[in-house]
């Protein structure tokens, strides 16, 4: 029978200030008697679950992704319970109270504590702490029925339900909490490819922490689109909250291939086709010396090209011995030199530009006189090498630029020896150091770069 206890609440607490126990009533229980029997019925049937109960938890379902719990209640108010981002089983301390009709809650610190955790930057609240994944460890008892009891969390008021669990539940959290490992990378990226071919600016990015799977590809017009959807982690991989649609391909989840071992894992969309895979991109700090730079050979995975771009502009911060000697002659030459930079995707049309910044001496605020390049091209089919378009350079010069030609390459041997180390018709390869260090190596002579710092 269904037990509404918010009925039997405000009912019992509206008799309570009108009679007493032995003033005579409608019911044949009195209130306080029927939640005491409720209470005895839920707890009856927590303890009374040989293999206990699984709860699929979505904290707010749409915004982050669901959770896998499985307790088994004992007597003295203890909890077994593990989940799919625990590799063991706990025993933690639960109560029923009537602090809200009648209350379940997991009183000392456990794993369903975490989707609570204040301390987690919530990606759906501008990034800010204090919301976590906005959980509940307090749930209302909203009826106990037949293999089910009806929560409500005290906190969110989100609908939910326990499910009385089986033996083949526990071995398969064991297994989900394995899997859950998989979608932590750490430093690693995750690259792209469609039907086998390379998608360059493809990408997929797991919050292991929100279960968020944000995936992102360029469309035909280079367009970047992204798709953000929260999972849940199953035996295989981990399953969407709807379907989605990723560069033509309908899927609604992803499954772990381990072919080549887990540090090579890759992730497989689960249409018939199995047409995406996202692979691991390991985008750990290379720390490169100069020594090593000449002969290096970037991960042809990793999206260098596009990744410098992510930042406006980079300070060139050193040179290989050449170009470094044609540097050091025009710092002597001219005291008003200050530095030499890079940018990727300036504008429309000038999609790079190299700058050499002077300061003006009569105001003595930095100038620059730069080249502008028309867009540029990944070569080889890698995304690792680019050549501008040396046939749409222009020139600008900001406002009060002095000593102009000394620094115009051609009218400059040290500034056009640097200058055409790198925008020849050879191009150069991008390799990424760190997020905000990169190195542009001459494909023409390798032995030739440049070091750039995000500014």
């Amino acid at each position: 029978m269904k037990k509404m206890i918010y009925l039997c609440m405000i009912a019992g607490m509206l008799l309570a200030t009108a009679c007493s126990d032995d003033d005579e009533y409608v019911f044949s229980e009195l209130p306080s008697e029927r939640i005491e029997a409720f209470r005895t019925e839920c707890e009856t049937a927590l303890k009374g679950a040989a293999d206990g109960w699984k709860f699929v938890y979505y904290p707010q379902k749409g915004s982050y992704g669901g959770f896998t719990f499985l307790f088994r209640f004992k007597e003295k108010n203890r909890v077994e319970m593990t989940s799919d981002f625990e590799t063991e089983v706990g025993d933690y301390s639960y109560n029923l109270n009537l602090s809200e009709g009648l209350v379940l809650t997991f009183d000392s610190y456990s794993p369903i504590h975490r989707l609570a955790n204040p301390g987690y930057a919530s990606p759906v609240r501008d990034g800010n702490k204090g919301f976590g994944l906005e959980g509940d460890f307090e749930f209302i008892v909203k009826d106990v029925g037949d293999g089910v009891i009806e929560l409500i969390g005290k906190k969110t008021r989100v609908e939910l339900n326990m499910e009385k669990a089986t033996a083949a539940d526990w071995s398969t959290v064991e297994k989900l909490a394995e899997m859950a490992g998989y979608f932590v990378l750490g430093n690693a990226g995750l690259g792209m490819m469609v039907n086998g071919e390379l998608v360059v600016g493809g990408h997929v990015e797991l919050d292991d922490i929100f279960h968020i799977c944000t995936m992102a590809y360029k469309d035909v017009e280079g367009n970047t689109v992204t798709v953000s959807v929260p999972y849940i982690i199953t035996a295989e991989g981990c399953r969407f909250d709807n379907d989605v649609e990723v560069a033509g391909v309908k899927f609604n989840g992803l499954e772990i291939d381990l072919s080549n071992g887990v540090t090579n894992r890759e992730f497989v969309s689960n249409d018939a086709d199995g047409a995406i895979r996202f692979f691991i991109m390991d985008l750990s700090p290379l720390n490169l010396t100069p020594g090593q730079v000449p002969t290096f050979v970037p991960n042809k995975y990793i999206a260098s090209v596009d990744m410098l771009k992510n930042n406006n502009e980079y300070i060139i911060t050193d040179m290989s011995d050449g170009l470094k000697a044609e540097w050091e002659a025009l710092k002597e030459e001219y005291p008003n030199f200050v530095k030499f930079t890079l940018e990727m995707d300036r504008k429309s049309g000038y999609e790079g530009s190299f700058r050499v910044t002077a300061v003006n001496s009569a105001d003595g605020k930095e100038k620059s006189h730069n080249y502008d390049f028309g867009t540029f091209t990944l070569l080889n089919n890698a995304i690792n090498q680019v050549r501008f378009d040396n046939s749409k350079k222009s020139h600008s010069t900001s406002s009060g630029f002095t000593d102009k030609d000394l620094y115009d390459k051609d009218k400059n041997e040290h500034v056009g020896v640097i200058y055409d180390a790198f925008f020849s018709s050879k191009g150069f390869t991008v390799i990424r150091d760190t997020e905000e260090v990169f190195w542009i190596r001459s494909i023409a002579d390798p032995n030739k770069w440049m070091k750039l710092e995000a500014d």
